[in-house]
């Protein structure tokens, strides 16, 4: 992958991440979850051998009014690649574990004022201190990624809109 690939609009707050978080650093820039669970325990890593530059994309069932279906998510914070089911953009989904159909939390309002930031947990453990958080409005890119109860990076660009 490229540097280009993804967004400069990624903030990283911390130089180091913890060891119960398991997400990864490189060059600097690079920010990858290398494991993610729903809320009754499903590593969502494992779930599909769909790649993004050698390292496995987060599997979520995602779903509207109309249909439903299997989506893979870059591990990569900031990429925005994806494979799978596809949405109109601004359209309100349900994000769930496609193992057992377990609808993520809500965190609280996302700052596109439009979705919810859904809680995707890093640990086995469903540790909330340990989190990504993404939004629930297709096409809001916003998100961020929580390590240790601290702030670990963010996705801020608005220009989506």
């Amino acid at each position: 992958m490229t540097k280009d690939n993804v967004r400069s609009d990624v903030k990283i707050h911390k130089s180091e991440p913890s060891d119960e978080g398991k997400i990864m650093v490189s060059e600097d820039v690079y920010i990858i979850v290398t494991q993610a669970y729903c809320p009754n325990g499903h590593n969502l890593v494992d779930i599909s051998d769909h790649e993004f530059d050698g390292y496995k994309g987060i599997s979520l069932k995602v779903a509207s009014s109309k249909k439903e279906g299997i989506l893979h998510v870059s591990p990569f914070h900031g990429d925005h690649s994806k494979h799978g089911v596809c949405f109109d953009s601004g359209e309100k989904v349900r994000i769930s574990c496609p193992v057992c159909d377990a609808e993520f939390p809500v965190l609280g309002k996302c700052n596109c004022q439009q979705g919810d930031l859904r809680i995707v947990y890093l640990t086995p453990n469903r540790n909330e201190s340990h989190m990504i958080a993404v939004c629930d409005q297709w096409g809001c890119y916003l998100s961020r990624v929580i390590d240790d109860n601290d702030l670990f990076s963010e996705f801020i660009d608005d220009s989506w809109e």
